[in-house]
């Protein structure tokens, strides 16, 4: 894990856009939405989020793009090579999430539960012991 006072560095695969982000990241979770899935192509992704605040488009502001995949939730990526970067929602104006795979310093924590378990692709065997919860609530998912 990184060390709490240094900041996090991330770019998408091009190198086209880079970040930096102050720690302490609040939560990282993986989500198992089909939203998430379809834009990542991925059985799953995920999300660091941070409070907007510590987040910095360092270089290539001008080469992220943006995308309503629903009302209110806002996906921000790399217009060169698609990388998928941030994501923000309307009701959570002072909150952005990263994608902790486009990081390429260790994060100060670790995935600490799933989302959206119920929405999982049924390919992909889950063996951790990280809590399942319902969409992206605390319910327990079955």
């Amino acid at each position: 894990m990184a060390s709490p006072s240094s900041p996090l560095r991330g770019r998408c695969l091009c190198g086209a856009v880079a970040y930096e982000l102050d720690p302490p990241i609040a939560s990282a979770t993986h989500c198992h939405c089909e939203s998430c899935r379809r834009a990542h192509s991925a059985a799953f992704v995920t999300w660091a989020r941070v409070g907007a605040a510590q987040l910095r488009v360092t270089g290539g502001v001008e080469h992220v793009a943006r995308y309503t995949s629903s009302p209110g939730a806002h996906r921000s990526f790399c217009g060169t090579c698609g990388s998928q970067l941030f994501m923000r929602y309307d009701a959570e104006p002072a909150e952005v999430y990263v994608t902790l795979g486009s990081l390429t310093t260790p994060p100060d924590r670790a995935p600490e539960r799933h989302v959206s378990f119920e929405e999982r692709v049924a390919w992909f065997p889950f063996r951790d012991d990280l809590p399942k919860h319902r969409a992206k609530s605390r319910e327990p998912a079955r």
